[in-house]
């Protein structure tokens, strides 16, 4: 068993993974999705759902999709995912009885359907399929619950669903949790052999805050602009596709990687869009991102990044000089990612759960916290070669993204096969249009690959 395991089937929650549960409001649910299209001929769309739940049964144990939250008792232990048997799989895979033939349509139902929470007393995922795509066209939208895996491990977890990966063996029935006594036996002795452990942590803690000491002051400060204040439950989503090779080697021409020019790229559209509202700030807009420190050791699952906050150069007019300065700002950022790394992966505590449901509440009294950063922008991994879901070629892997409390935008890019696919997400009480964004990242993208060095230019 995991050092992590309680009993057989029955597996401790770490504390940064609660910590995807205590912070989700319903203004904030704390989803990773993707919205996945496929290759569908006309003739297979009935059965496809039918087809799509068969072939998500036969590997979901392979995952850590099949199995439910549980509260240990009085909150001394953590919480523990309980290994489920068969799932119900119509409840988990449901087809959208309404037609959505264009891709408007069908961004507007996802990011309807990406507001509704998930049970976490049931297994932490849904999947929709829409067959009804013009075309040869389907597509489905998957979501999982934050706390079982960041965007990395939500990459791992698709893999394991497509026909990559081989049907598992099958789970016959409900792990059994162990009676309140011997659970609180076993974790007083857990508790007892990892005190040590826990002491060096807490020394850890304290010398990498007195190491951050020197950094501070160098992050810039949020600016306040009329997007800013409490995020509404309302979303906005659309997408944006551009072929990996040219966007790699117009990074490559301007000095920079793939999410230099990313980054670059998403500048470039919130300040021409926010000049066109006339609420550009003086100062750079900053984002809310991500640094992920998983190693071997980990595993695929779980949560491991580091939060990260550069800022997007939006008050430099020059494209080229604003690229620069948003290099800068993230190397800055990843030089400290080591000792920010220290305060998280805490060993759980007696009592642990339970003060953190406590201290939760009390920061999101009032309708939540509004978090650094005014949107948040990330990069995450995809496959670089050709994936399938029953027999069907996936086309596309555009992430549907969430919005943290006090922000209004998520831009959020993977990689699949030879393209870079976007999710774009927005507070829909305070961005009017969202493919205008995406329009003008688009164009971003083409003035970055026209700007490079004669020679250069992809």
């Amino acid at each position: 068993m995991s050092p992590l395991d309680l009993v057989p089937g029955v597996h401790r929650m770490r504390p940064d993974d609660h910590f995807m549960v205590l912070s989700e409001t319903d203004a904030s649910p704390m989803h990773v999705g993707a919205l996945i299209l496929l290759a569908v001929p006309e003739g297979d769309k009935a059965g496809l759902t039918d087809r799509l739940r068969s072939h998500f049964a036969e590997r979901l144990p392979a995952t850590p999709l099949q199995a439910r939250l549980v509260q240990a008792p009085e909150g001394y232990d953590s919480d523990v995912w309980q290994d489920l048997g068969p799932l119900d799989m119509s409840a988990y895979v449901v087809e959208e009885a309404a037609p959505t033939p264009d891709m408007a349509a069908l961004h507007s139902v996802v990011a309807r359907l990406g507001m509704v929470r998930l049970d976490l007393s049931a297994a932490p995922f849904k999947v929709h399929v829409f067959p009804h795509l013009t075309g040869d066209l389907a597509a489905i939208y998957i979501k999982q619950h934050h706390c079982v895996a960041d965007g990395i491990g939500f990459q791992e977890v698709l893999r394991l669903l497509s026909d990559e990966a081989p049907p598992a063996p099958p789970r016959v029935a409900d792990a059994v949790l162990p009676s309140p006594e011997l659970w609180r036996a076993l974790a007083e002795a857990r508790f007892a052999a990892e005190e040590g452990a826990r002491a060096a942590q807490s020394a850890a803690r304290k010398a990498a805050l007195t190491a951050l000491e020197a950094f501070k002051g160098q992050r810039a400060e949020t600016p306040v602009l009329k997007l800013s204040g409490p995020t509404s439950p309302r979303r906005a989503y659309t997408t944006i596709s551009v072929p990996l090779d040219p966007f790699k080697a117009a990074a490559k021409a301007h000095g920079g990687t793939v999410n230099d020019l990313f980054l670059a790229c998403a500048a470039a559209a919130l300040r021409a869009y926010l000049l066109e509202a006339d609420d550009l700030p003086a100062a750079p807009l900053v984002i809310n991102s991500s640094r992920s420190y998983r190693r071997a050791e980990h595993g695929g699952f779980g949560n491991r990044i580091v939060a990260i906050h550069p800022h997007l150069a939006t008050h430099i007019a020059d494209p080229v000089e604003r690229l620069r300065a948003i290099q800068a700002s993230m190397a800055a950022e990843l030089a400290r990612t080591g000792h920010d790394e220290a305060l998280l992966d805490a060993l759980e505590k007696p009592f642990g759960a339970r003060d953190r449901r406590a201290m939760f509440a009390e920061r999101t009294a009032g309708g939540g916290r509004v978090l650094p950063g005014n949107l948040s922008l990330s990069n995450v991994p995809g496959p670089s070669g050709s994936r399938s879901y029953a027999g069907y070629a996936q086309l596309h892997n555009y992430p549907v993204p969430i919005i943290g409390s006090g922000r209004f935008l998520n831009i959020t890019s993977r990689r699949s096969g030879p393209n870079l696919d976007m999710g774009v997400i927005a507070d829909a009480e305070k961005i009017a249009d969202v493919i205008r964004i995406a329009v003008l990242f688009s164009a971003a993208a083409h003035d970055y690959a026209n700007l490079a060095p004669q020679g250069e230019r992809p």
